[in-house]
């Protein structure tokens, strides 16, 4: 099960440098989508007048001013045609939430490999292994080289 951890580690790692350097992208899909969906983002008012500023606070009518005419709520039962030109935005947009999908998915599945095998491992038997396990999991994405280093270590400690 700890090298399962680790495994499942690198995984998250890959997926979160996937969702990393494609952050930018999906913003900018986002944001074509709420334009071509005539959506306005809350938080901003479609005007500077204060009553528009305050619908947008108020909950209950934050709703009717999001969405103009024409466009139905989300919350509304009802067929959504996805135009052809806005395809390419909801495909990269839905490929995106898959990667963070799958990266949330590796970790969760890391700390359960994790867990299991500090429990199996026994006290003091295997102390170094799953410290240096414990070290990899907690280390960030960023440093990918760093990452495998630490990899590397762990899987010598279990090893032994």
């Amino acid at each position: 099960m700890a090298a399962a951890a680790l495994a499942y580690k690198c995984m998250e790692v890959a997926y979160m440098r996937v969702i990393y350097s494609s952050h930018n992208s999906a913003s900018r899909d986002r944001h074509e989508l709420q334009t071509a969906l005539q959506i306005v983002p809350l938080g901003e008012s479609p005007s500077s007048s204060a009553s528009d500023v305050d619908n947008v606070n108020n909950s209950t009518t934050a709703e009717k001013c999001a969405l103009p005419k024409g466009v139905s709520s989300p919350q509304v039962a009802g067929t959504h045609v996805i135009s052809a030109r806005n395809r390419p935005y909801f495909v990269r947009l839905l490929n995106f939430a898959q990667d963070v999908n799958f990266a949330m998915e590796a970790s969760r599945k890391s700390r359960i490999a994790f867990a299991a095998a500090n429990s199996s491992s026994g006290e003091g038997k295997h102390a170094e292994g799953v410290s240096s396990i414990k070290k990899a999991l907690d280390f960030n994405f960023h440093d990918v080289e760093g990452l495998l280093r630490l990899v590397r270590l762990a899987m010598e400690a279990i090893n032994r």
